[in-house]
């Protein structure tokens, strides 16, 4: 049930809310589920931006050029698919949605393009760079974190040391990034900090999932460290 009002008071850990336009079944049912936990959805007033609307008809278009759907019946399959996995599915507009639905819808169209493997323009690689979820995705599938090419190295941000085997080394807790083989000379030249800087990119923590999913590795190495 979606019911409206309005905040009246906030105390400590207490909500008071003015309900609008309750109809007698909602007063009842509202009666009788007095303690039952809810989930609120406040209108803040953030609309969806500019720059966000420009990258989701980006990645529209992207989707569409790959799969040969038509831009149109690309935007209704995508927004179908979000919706559904939404808590609370609901339709909303690209003109007019909310700030944080349309973040969580972008989000969901990369995930989505790295999965399908659809490439995608840079136009969104800075909302990569915020989602450590995304970036882990980024370097699962080997794309450049800069430019977005597919194949690229696996870098460790962290020296492992000279002579060592990286295959003998345990590498959970280590930071890495994947960059192409033209990034990862950029940075050798440069240095991680300034490479780090001029793209404003940040590594991912190795976890022994991580480790063990790319096969970083031997097993052995990880077990008797």
């Amino acid at each position: 049930m979606e019911i409206n009002g309005y905040i009246t008071r906030i105390r400590g850990d207490t909500l008071q809310v003015k309900l609008k336009d309750i109809s007698d079944s909602q007063q009842y049912i509202l009666n009788e589920n007095v303690g039952s936990e809810v989930n609120l959805m406040v209108d803040d007033g953030r609309s969806i931006t500019n720059d966000q609307r420009k990258k989701i008809f980006a990645m529209f278009h992207d989707i569409s050029e790959y799969t040969g759907y038509s831009l149109r019946e690309t935007e209704e399959l995508m927004k179908y698919r979000f919706i559904c996995k939404m808590s609370w599915p609901r339709w909303f507009s690209m003109s007019n949605c909310d700030l944080d639905v349309a973040k969580e819808f972008i989000e969901f169209l990369i995930r989505f393009c790295l999965d399908q493997d659809i490439p995608f323009t840079t136009k969104v690689f800075d909302e990569i760079q915020q989602s450590y979820g995304l970036r882990v995705q980024l370097l699962k599938h080997r794309i450049c974190y800069v430019c977005g090419k597919s194949g690229a190295d696996i870098d460790h941000v962290d020296t492992i040391g000279s002579g060592r085997n990286r295959r003998h080394t345990n590498q959970v807790g280590y930071y890495a990034w994947s960059i192409c083989r033209t990034h990862h000379t950029e940075r050798h030249k440069i240095g991680v900090k300034s490479f780090a800087k001029k793209y404003q990119i940040k590594p991912v923590k190795l976890t022994r999932e991580l480790v063990e999913e790319l096969n970083l590795s031997d097993k052995g190495a990880i077990e008797n460290e």
